[in-house]
């Protein structure tokens, strides 16, 4: 069998950036920082790439002082109710839908997009309602047939007021409170507010004054009392979470009033589950949370499914992929004085592969909650020895890689990274078809089972991403679009049975619609793109020093996008980098990281770059959850995507599903024939995470299915 020919994956610095290797596109900063960035609310861009950080969003003012209270409308002796609190109690049956109603004031209140960002990750249904601009009577939640048009309440503050001209007005008049409270009482729905004071306005929420504050970069520690433990049971009792740039009343429980705290700083309380005199049920945090915090990717799901009982359309789940790019192949290697050697470059030793396995192994044992978790290595197959044998060289070197390759085969995932890692933008379609099909027969040879429906191109190229000039490797990479993606890549993997593209969160063509899905290629339907998150950890160093050299270079004061006022140590670097990726995954990403075989560098005592950053980010998600870190393979994580894209397909649709309590069901319609997902619902297929429960429920168009609702207490 003739050796195959080799393929190194050298690259310049610009199409490092067009691979995503250095910067990271975020949906929430990491958690505090000990110093402020130079620029607040400044975040240094890579042109067309990413960002450092998220936009820093003011924190909420505190809320007016208002004395007096809005009172439960009773009928008066002698007199009937009004015909609008009559219409809002009549409750004609049990049955609510899976929707929430969000209440803001307008559209420049805070809250609004803290709710949304939630509930648009778990593909939940819900309106939004400014108070400000839109009344509310009984049709807003009350269907003609007299169904409830909404099984949870959300409100961005519970007094609803905003400032106009210097002066607070209301969003919502004690008419309309009266209707809603009315709704709320008689049909059984829940309320959760994300920003509560003190006081009686409208309504008390039994709390005393205690002080209040603001909160900075400097966090203020918060945990969750045995109440609260039922409440967000997913995290951990003794969690201690920390609050950042936010406005904080302190307060007390009132005594002899119907409340338990839910939240506390250890003295303080900062959460409340209470009961209204007239039975309803309150949820509520004195605190505020934007949609970039890391405590709002924690707590803000909690409240939504405490409000919706845990019935409501979608789910949320945790998880963790990681993928090492350019197994057998080599790399640029970046030195810690900033040359960088293009030749012989990086390569990865027998050593090196025994040493990651061990890691991962340690990994499982430290913390239980990543179960089986394994790295998912994408090879090319060009360097692979087809005469090697298959021992583990545990001391061995590049010449032994293959052989320990071959014996440690079933301890990670493959992916298929083409035979010679080439630029597949401009490829004709026999190159495309004998990249892709020569690397998985190379890496059947030697015992490297991979799935065949996915394929990670090299540099996420063929997906619309490329110079001008397909002959400039050093120009900067312009994206456009999936529909300039390469015609005979996509047909060559249509051919080899490929299903999953990887994509990349860099590009914002491969940046699905919703959140979890795939994009089903315009070009060719067959083909969906998934996008894996970048990372920070540059693709060329192997070592502290060369990394925290690169990191300052391009992100220190004097660095090509200035933005930390002094250079970071690498321990510095590893918790921000860690916190974006428990951002990530606190959020419900499924989407993997990408990672370069430079990074598993045995750089001392075991150490490696990969593992410096998984283990900080599953040490800090085993400190806040008790629910599993889950970790799929990609066959696996591809068709989780194609669910969720079905998903919301539905929701989009307008599928409608209702819960009927006195039936203790769910009845599900849509206008289309598809598949939803739906938390707190028993079928045959339904699973579990924790105490959730989801279902999904295929339906065929406009016939109505019922499963079993779930409900939570």
């Amino acid at each position: 069998m003739a050796r195959l020919a080799p393929r190194r994956a050298v690259r310049s610095l610009v199409a490092v950036l067009a691979a995503g290797a250095l910067v990271a596109t975020l949906p929430g900063s990491a958690s505090a920082q000990p110093e402020r960035p130079r620029k607040p609310g400044v975040a240094p861009q890579v042109p067309g790439y990413g960002q450092v950080a998220p936009p820093r969003v003011t924190a909420a003012k505190p809320l007016p002082k208002r004395a007096g209270k809005v009172p439960v409308a009773k009928p008066a002796a002698g007199k009937s109710k009004s015909a609008a609190l009559l219409a809002a109690e009549a409750g004609l049956n049990d049955k609510v839908a899976l929707r929430a109603l969000v209440i803001g004031t307008n559209a420049d209140d805070f809250g609004v997009p803290t709710w949304k960002t939630t509930l648009d990750r778990l593909g939940a249904s819900y309106d939004v309602l400014y108070s400000a601009e839109t009344p509310i009577t009984t049709s807003t939640v009350v269907r003609p047939d007299g169904v409830g048009k909404y099984n949870a309440i959300l409100l961005t503050n519970s007094m609803q007021v905003y400032e106009s001209g210097g002066s607070w007005l209301n969003g919502i008049d004690p008419t309309e409170w009266n209707i809603l409270w009315a709704y709320e009482r008689n049909f059984g729905v829940r309320q959760a507010s994300l920003y509560t004071s003190y006081g009686t306005w409208p309504e008390d929420y039994c709390l005393n004054s205690a002080g209040e504050t603001s909160v900075g970069d400097t966090p203020l520690n918060v945990s969750l009392t045995p109440a609260g433990a039922q409440v967000f049971d997913y995290l951990k009792a003794d969690v201690s979470l920390p609050l950042v740039q936010t406005y904080v009343y302190k307060t007390a429980i009132k005594p002899g009033c119907a409340a338990e705290a839910t939240i506390t700083d250890g003295t303080n309380v900062l959460g409340v589950r209470t009961t209204s005199t007239d039975g309803r049920e309150r949820l509520a945090l004195t605190f505020t949370s934007n949609q970039y915090l890391l405590q709002s990717d924690v707590l803000v799901y909690g409240l939504v499914r405490w409000a919706t009982k845990g019935l409501h359309l979608g789910e949320q789940r945790h998880y963790l992929n990681v993928d090492v790019d350019d197994w057998f192949n080599s790399s640029d290697h970046y030195k810690s004085d900033g040359t960088i050697e293009y030749d012989p470059g990086f390569r990865v030793s027998a050593h090196d592969m025994v040493n990651l396995n061990a890691q991962q192994t340690a990994l499982r044992t430290a913390y239980p909650q990543i179960g089986n978790f394994t790295f998912n290595l994408a090879y090319n197959g060009a360097d692979i020895d087809p005469f090697a044998g298959n021992q583990c060289s545990p001391n061995g070197g590049i010449a032994e890689l293959t052989a320990t390759t071959k014996c440690l085969a079933g301890s990670f995932r493959w992916l298929n990274h083409t035979l010679n890692h080439p630029e597949l933008n401009h490829t004709d379609y026999a190159t495309s078809h004998g990249e892709i099909l020569t690397n998985r027969n190379a890496g059947n040879a030697i015992g490297l089972t991979h799935p065949a429906d996915v394929l990670k191109t090299p540099e996420y190229s063929g997906l619309g991403v490329y110079t001008v000039d397909p002959d400039d490797d050093t120009g900067v990479p312009v994206d456009h679009g999936l529909a300039g993606s390469n015609p005979n890549l996509l047909q060559a993997a249509k051919d080899l049975g490929v299903k999953y593209l990887h994509g990349n969160y860099s590009f914002n063509s491969h940046k699905p619609a919703h959140f979890n899905a795939s994009i089903v290629h315009p070009l060719e339907p067959a083909v969906e793109v998934v996008p894996d998150w970048p990372t920070n950890i540059a693709y060329f160093v192997t070592a502290p020093d060369e990394e925290t050299h690169f990191y300052n270079s391009f992100y220190g004061p004097n660095g090509r996008f200035p933005y930390w006022p002094t250079d970071r140590t690498y321990q510095q670097i590893i918790d921000y980098e860690g916190g974006i990726g428990l951002q990530h995954v606190a959020s419900g990403s499924i989407n993997s990281h990408t990672f370069h075989i430079s990074n598993v560098r045995d750089y001392g005592n075991g150490r490696t770059l990969l593992t410096d950053w998984v283990e900080n980010v599953v040490s800090r998600y085993a400190a806040i959850y008790s629910t599993p870190l889950l970790n799929l393979n990609w066959s696996d994580l591809g068709a989780y995507t194609s669910v969720r894209t079905q998903h919301f397909a539905q929701k989009d649709a307008g599928v409608d599903a209702v819960y009927d309590r006195s039936t203790g069901t769910i009845e599900v319609t849509s206008p289309a024939a598809g598949t939803v997902q739906l938390s707190g619902a028993q079928t045959a297929g339904s699973t579990t995470y924790g105490s959730d429960v989801t279902a999904p429920v295929a339906l065929a168009a406009n016939t109505a299915v019922t499963v079993t609702a779930v409900p939570r207490a």
